[in-house]
């Protein structure tokens, strides 16, 4: 399964990851080592996407309202449905009308056991949180990797898994990849 090159970061390939009837899954089981990224330390995982615009953030949402085993929406604003609001909605009364002001809407999706969350902050960077506690095994990291694959492909931009940070730090060690552009999911 996939590569290992001198720097320790494996790739997998597109028969490792690839796009199944209903979207994007991780086919096997990651090498067990991929654990290690989700050791409990008590700190949350991003998962990320940067310099981003307010249309992947509704593609990214959509896609996963269509491909995730569940998906939960929290907002404040009365005009909207109530369970599933469209997101174009949600992003407009949030970003450009005085009834967003000082206020956000939460999304979850779960992929297996696994739950990812995001509360945007800002259109210019995709960030969902996972618990590393709820990653216990293989199955819980394959979970992730479909996320990330998810994610990435529907905002056609690179997504990356990270420690624990309010901002990007471009310090910070990538700990998994994907980048829909070659197909490749790197884990440094």
């Amino acid at each position: 399964m996939g590569e290992t090159n001198a720097r320790r970061r494996v790739e997998l390939t597109h028969e490792d990851v690839h796009a199944g009837e209903h979207g994007t899954r991780a086919r096997c089981l990651p090498e067990p080592w991929m654990c290690d990224v989700f050791h409990l330390d008590g700190s949350l995982r991003d998962i990320r996407v940067l310099d981003t615009t307010r249309g992947e953030w509704i593609a990214v949402l959509e896609r996963l309202r269509v491909v995730a085993d569940e998906t939960e929406v929290e907002h404040p604003y009365p005009r909207l449905d109530p369970v599933r609001p469209a997101f174009a909605d949600l992003f407009r009364v949030w970003a450009d009308e005085p009834e967003g002001e000082g206020t956000s809407f939460s999304f979850r999706a779960r992929f297996g056991a696994v739950w990812f969350f995001a509360v945007p902050c800002d259109e210019e960077e995709i960030e969902f949180s996972v618990w590393p506690e709820d990653v216990l095994d293989g199955a819980g990291v394959a979970s992730v990797l479909r996320f990330l694959v998810e994610v990435a492909t529907a905002s056609r931009r690179r997504a990356l898994l990270t420690g624990e940070t309010v901002r990007y730090d471009p310090g910070m060690p990538t700990l998994i990849s994907h980048d829909p552009v070659t197909g490749l999911t790197s884990h440094v």
